[in-house]
């Protein structure tokens, strides 16, 4: 029992590692309003690509 409690642990502590380097990451990327734009305009050509070949490979255009 000892064995499993330990793997939980160590779950757990992944976790909040994760968690803590990916909070960190966006407070850094998001500081800067460069890099915000930068990320807004990559956002916006991905859903418009997105939307483009939803479009394409659909009979239905509910995604404009």
């Amino acid at each position: 029992m000892l064995h499993a409690k330990l793997i939980v642990a160590n779950l757990v502590m992944a976790g909040v590692a994760t968690g803590a380097v990916g909070a960190a990451t966006a407070i850094y990327f998001l500081s800067d309003p460069e890099r915000r734009e930068k990320a807004k305009n990559c956002a916006d050509k991905i859903s418009a690509n997105c939307k483009k070949l939803l479009c394409e490979n659909s009979k239905t255009s509910s995604y404009e």
